[in-house]
């Protein structure tokens, strides 16, 4: 086997390279922390619809997974809140959305398809915005008294800008 430069690889050096390619990318496919992202989220996968999603208000961060256009997923740490009986998670920037949107954003505009990882357990979702002004007002005051704003960034608020997570089968 040659490479691009004309040098010579053995068959038993390729299968060394594709064996430490793969080791590295399974190192690589670790859960996302804090602000680190990652790839494949693990856990176990919730098949019965939730119904109910209080549960997720002791919950701080969660995970989502999405679709990239190079085929590896990407997973990262967000914030969730219930209301009103629905799952939402919510992205913040300082300036317009196109201009500060996130990694998952992007993924999601091009793919709402997506999983959850919440408490170790995986949930299948589609992930849609919310455009409607009274809901992003009620969402606003939810993720406020969830997460303390002031208390996380100080007197200049982030704009914040909100999914609802539906789970589907």
């Amino acid at each position: 086997m040659r490479t691009t430069a004309g040098t010579k690889i053995n068959f038993s050096t390729a299968i060394q390279l594709i064996g430490a390619l793969a080791i590295i990318v399974a190192g690589l496919g670790c859960q996302p922390k804090d602000v680190r992202p990652g790839l494949w989220l693990s856990g176990e996968l919730v098949e019965k619809t939730v119904t109910d999603w209080t549960f997720t208000d002791e919950i701080d961060e969660i995970f989502i997974q999405t679709s990239t256009w190079y085929l590896f997923p990407h997973s990262t740490t967000i914030w969730g809140a219930e209301m009103g009986g629905n799952f939402f998670i919510a992205s913040y920037g300082h300036g317009e959305l196109d201009e500060d949107r996130k990694h998952w954003e992007n993924n999601v505009a091009r793919n709402p398809e997506a999983k959850l990882r919440i408490d170790g357990k995986l949930y299948k979702v589609t992930v849609t915005p919310v455009t409607d002004a009274r809901q992003i007002a009620k969402l606003d005051k939810r993720y406020n008294t969830k997460y303390d704003m002031v208390d996380t960034f100080g007197d200049e608020l982030p704009n914040w800008w909100y999914y609802r997570a539906a789970q589907r089968d």
